[in-house]
């Protein structure tokens, strides 16, 4: 019997489901009817195996689509997060900034190495519907400031 999941397990299930299924069928151009869809392969494994197995899964797509996107530019980045906004979908900003361990080796370090860095923290500050404290937000923005001067 498949164990049974908290509230917040199920809120990130279904947050996890929906922005896979909108951004496997936009960016990857998959056929969000097709059986091989990653939401639909997920939601196959939740009615065989449960939700909890499925979340696991879940993680592990979300974390490819965040190394996917790792050199993309902020606009586009802006662009899709504004795009699920519009589907009420947990924006990428969010999702990289719950899952990236790139996020946290920054945090970790204090310090942005990288342009690929500076987008992934440039692109968390832009997403305003990131719950982050007022102290976290000043932190990365200072992080930005002392890059964009001491590259």
């Amino acid at each position: 019997m498949p164990r049974q999941m908290s509230p917040e397990q199920e809120r990130e299930y279904l947050e996890l489901l929906s922005y896979l299924g909108y951004y496997c069928t936009r960016i990857w151009g998959v056929d969000r009817n097709s059986p091989d869809h990653p939401a639909n392969v997920a939601e196959n494994i939740a009615a065989t195996h449960g939700r909890s197995k499925a979340l696991q899964g879940l993680r592990q797509a979300v974390n490819d689509t965040i190394e996917n996107l790792a050199d993309q530019p902020l606009d586009f980045i802006q662009g899709l997060d504004s795009e699920l906004r519009e589907r009420e979908i947990i924006t990428f900003s969010e999702i990289r900034c719950r899952y990236a361990s790139a996020y946290r080796r920054i945090l970790k370090r204090g310090r942005i190495k990288t342009e690929t860095e500076h987008h992934i923290i440039a692109g968390i500050l832009a997403d305003s519907t990131i719950t982050l404290d007022d102290q976290v937000r000043a932190m990365l923005a200072e992080l930005i400031t002392r890059h964009e001067r001491d590259p």
